[in-house]
């Protein structure tokens, strides 16, 4: 049963949602209930929705719980968090407003507190709780297991195309503030920040953005959490490591062609060379540590003759992919030990032959929501979409309710992975061959991507 009023965005960049009615009274929740409960309480699924940190909404058509909640084995809540310059932006350091940074994390562990104190008024179990995000919700959920202040409040995390290095130290928070502030006088001149409008506010946020002074790698985000010393104190992998979320078991994943998204949405890439790779990751990489990684991508591209890209393109595609989701899923696998099991999703849109299996395509097969009107362009040329979705959704149910997706499954301290969707690219996942391909590769490298 959706919430009685829905929430609404907040004022952000208009991000994959359209243009609904706008309002800084947005931090509101969704719980979708089965329509015959049983007698027993349920697990409680509770989404954080992905979106860069700055777009997005608990309350968008692919996220509608009510097709996980009808199969009557668990509570699903959707809900919002401060986003952009609103959730994410330092100041307390540059000028006299004491914001951390980190407003939206603490949106998302008030939400978190909120179902644990009330949820059983639903009918589920305050102390059956998964968390489950994609994208920057995934890398939000990462956050969260390092959090000192989340500890006991969920028993089971899925992570969906997440990367665990989306941290800010305060000194890059602190110089995004000031560009941003720097910005924010070009538009509405020297008064006061706190009597700034909602307009200029978000003018300055996409001027941030935009600004390429602001030097980042590809991939990187303006708007993440900051490593505060307080709420966050320590790195998912460093936390994980000292066994800061055992009890927490995790299944985590990616998809085939995670960048072909970005890559089809910025047209530079289908002009992409050698030359122009290199000069795109030198800076990032020594030479040493890119050259057979070059090599490596470039040789399975060129094995790959039915894939639509072009050669080059088509090597940044799937070097990307692995450094920003792949690899840092992972390395947060290795890092946690305890129960985790991983997938691997590898289902292609036949409307859209360029994106493949791409970032976020898995989503309308989680909710079931594959049908909905706004998603047809999308997923309306799938053969039996229900297959896909049905077996996901039994994997996550599974999971919500024992920690087990299935009795298919192995968990990933075997070296297993499980495969949804059929691409015809797709080879069985190595972890140990990834493993030992970027081996070499710091996590610092690897560091706030999307």
């Amino acid at each position: 049963m959706p919430a009685a009023q829905n929430p609404s965005l907040l004022m952000q960049v208009q991000g994959p949602c359209g243009e609904p009615p706008e309002s800084e009274d947005c931090l509101y929740l969704n719980i979708y209930a089965p329509p015959k409960p049983g007698t027993g309480k349920l697990p409680v699924m509770l989404w954080v929705h992905g979106g860069s940190f700055y777009m997005g909404s608990g309350c968008q058509e692919i996220y509608d719980g009510c097709h996980l909640a009808a199969s009557g084995r668990a509570i699903v809540v959707t809900f919002n968090y401060r986003l952009g310059a609103f959730g994410f932006l330092r100041l307390r350091d540059i000028c006299d407003i004491p914001s951390s940074g980190n407003e939206g994390v603490e949106d998302q562990i008030a939400a978190l507190n909120w179902v644990h104190r009330n949820i059983a008024a639903f009918g589920g179990d305050p102390d059956n709780i998964t968390l489950f995000g994609e994208s920057a919700g995934a890398m939000s959920i990462a956050t969260l297991l390092a959090a000192p202040g989340c500890r006991g409040l969920f028993k089971r995390a899925i992570v969906q195309s997440g990367n665990p290095h989306a941290l800010h130290t305060p000194r890059r928070a602190n110089n995004l503030a000031l560009a941003f502030v720097e910005h924010l006088e070009k538009i509405c001149g020297h008064q006061s920040l706190r009597k700034a409008s909602t307009k200029s506010l978000l003018q300055a946020q996409y001027a941030v953005m935009t600004d390429p002074r602001m030097e980042r790698s590809w991939g990187q985000l303006p708007f993440k959490p900051v490593l505060d010393g307080k709420l966050l104190d320590a790195d998912p992998l460093e936390a994980l490591a000292r066994k800061r979320a055992s009890g927490v078991t995790l299944l985590l994943g990616s998809n085939l062609d995670e960048w072909n998204l970005f890559s089809a949405i910025t047209p530079e890439t289908f002009t992409l060379d050698n030359k122009k790779i290199r000069a795109r990751l030198e800076w990032l990489f020594p030479h040493h540590l890119l050259a057979p990684l070059l090599k490596h991508y470039y040789r399975l591209a060129r094995s790959q003759e039915e894939n639509p890209w072009p050669e080059w393109p088509r090597t940044w595609n799937l070097l990307l992919t692995d450094m920003v989701f792949t690899v840092p899923g992972i390395r947060l696998l290795k890092a946690h030990c305890d129960d985790c099991y991983h997938y691997h999703f590898a289902q292609p849109l036949a409307a859209q032959p360029l994106l493949g299996a791409c970032h976020a395509v898995e989503l309308g097969y989680v909710f079931g929501t594959y049908g909905a009107e706004s998603l047809r362009p999308l997923y309306g040329a799938e053969a039996n979409p229900h297959r896909l979705s049905g077996a996901m959704q039994k994997a996550w149910l599974n999971f919500a309710e024992c920690g087990d997706p299935g009795a298919e499954w192995l968990d990933f301290g075997s070296g297993h992975s499980r495969r949804f969707g059929d691409h015809p690219r797709a080879r069985p996942f190595d972890a140990a061959e990834l493993t030992a391909l970027w081996q070499d590769i710091p996590d610092s490298l690897l560091n706030g991507y999307l």
